[in-house]
């Protein structure tokens, strides 16, 4: 920052010269042109603190505890800062802002940047030398607040986060594709961007916390990797299976085996079709058969009708016959008898008449 001749910091501060000293060490990075090229830290003052009474002098007992934490915590990398007192509630606050590439073109580690872990060391700070820079003693002020009523129905960024992962698998089993899955996030407040060139996702959701209303952020899943031991440095998001490369290949193996068990499915009802059609030839040969069977017993029963009628034809006309030959047999008899009878009666006339002559 460019300072006075009493090598003071000074009070006007050129933008383009700060602009051009944090370029050219971005410039050192194996990407300059990386999405996240600085980092922005606001640290505001409860009026316990710093009540603006003596806007001068408090603004510099302000300037010189950020500048010696940010020396000690960030001091591997450029920073520029900036107190102020306006805005809405009028509070002394500060903008720190720091160039995420440091000097040696090395990447400033994001897991830096936790807030948890920010306010933590300035608190440490204040604990530490607030009494030294302003000569009253420090009394954190969060401490001193009351208990929110409804600490209870808020909600924190690790209950968010797990809160998520239990949404994103009911969903998942409800839907067939990856469409359905983000429009039922999105249905239910949170939405997906993509990342790394659509490779990665981030979900985003805005709820209720202690803080008031903001929006929570997380990734799917990134690891930082030694390039050259391998050694896993880092991990972050809510979870590889949470990640944009699992959840496709999770519907990808979804629709993969809906379709096995179309396959499957088809294969049965052909199947089944051709086992029905088999009995039903069965059926259709086994009644032939006994139709078959029926009806030679049916011409059977009729050929022994037929034979049992033309014996009893033929032994009543044999009887008939007989008794015909019968009758005539006894007719030609009597004839016969009448005949002799006949031939015997005029010669005893005869004999019977003679002598009267």
């Amino acid at each position: 920052m460019l300072h006075d001749n009493d090598g003071r910091i000074s009070v006007t501060q050129n933008g383009a010269y700060l602009e051009r000293q944090f370029r050219t060490v971005l410039k050192r990075a194996h990407n300059p042109k990386r999405r996240y090229q600085a980092q922005t830290i606001i640290i505001s003052f409860d009026p316990s603190e710093f009540d603006t009474s003596d806007l001068k002098a408090q603004s510099q007992q302000a300037l010189q505890l950020v500048q010696h934490y940010v020396r000690k915590h960030f001091a591997d990398c450029q920073s520029a800062i900036a107190i102020q007192s306006d805005g809405e509630g009028g509070k002394l606050h500060a903008h720190v802002v720091m160039n995420t590439i440091r000097p040696s073109g090395k990447t400033v580690a994001t897991n830096r940047f936790n807030i948890q872990k920010l306010r933590k060391d300035f608190d440490e700070e204040m604990q530490t030398n607030y009494q030294k820079v302003t000569g009253r003693q420090w009394t954190n002020p969060i401490h001193n607040q009351s208990n929110r009523q409804d600490i209870h129905n808020l909600t924190t960024k690790s209950e968010w986060q797990q809160q998520l992962k239990e949404l994103i698998n009911q969903i998942k089993v409800k839907v067939t594709n990856i469409t359905d899955f983000l429009h039922q996030l999105e249905q239910r407040g949170v939405t997906v961007t993509e990342r790394q060139k659509g490779k990665s996702w981030t979900y985003h959701q805005v709820v209720n916390t202690k803080d008031g209303v903001k929006e929570l952020k997380v990734r799917d899943f990134y690891q930082r990797v030694d390039k050259q031991t391998g050694e896993i440095k880092s991990t972050r998001g809510i979870g590889q299976s949470f990640s944009k490369s699992e959840i496709e290949h999770y519907f990808n193996k979804k629709k993969e085996k809906e379709n096995q068990n179309y396959d499957r499915r088809e294969n049965n009802g052909l199947e089944k079709v051709k086992t029905m059609a088999a009995d039903a030839k069965v059926r259709i040969q086994r009644q032939r058969r006994i139709n078959q069977i029926a009806q030679q017993r049916l011409e059977k029963a009729t050929h022994d009708e037929e034979r049992k009628a033309a014996k009893q034809k033929a032994r009543l006309s044999n009887q008939e016959q007989r008794q015909t030959r019968g009758t005539k047999r006894v007719s030609r008899q009597a004839t016969k008898s009448k005949r002799e009878g006949r031939s015997k009666q005029p010669r005893r006339s005869k004999e019977i008449e003679g002598p009267e002559r």
